[in-house]
């Protein structure tokens, strides 16, 4: 299974929460929403998490070494 690199991990989530801090300040920015969400997003698919407060905490866990490295579902899949 291959893993992700903890340093492209960590980098996606400082720039998920300075993306988080810049959506709270200006809440009708779409454009500044769409980033956060395609960011979410990528982190979501790293992680293996289907929601991006679970992928979040995956990835804070995964960085620090304190947790279990991303999972990785085949759910739905033929054959899996």
């Amino acid at each position: 299974m291959l893993l992700p690199d903890r340093n492209t991990v960590d980098r996606l989530l400082r720039h998920y929460r300075a993306q988080e801090r810049a959506v709270l300040a200006r809440p009708c920015d779409l454009s500044a929403r769409r980033r956060f969400e395609d960011t979410a997003y990528t982190l979501c698919v790293l992680m293996g998490e289907r929601t991006a407060p679970r992928a979040v905490h995956a990835a804070e866990h995964y960085v620090a070494g304190t947790g279990p490295a991303p999972r990785q579902t085949l759910e739905g899949l033929p054959g899996a």
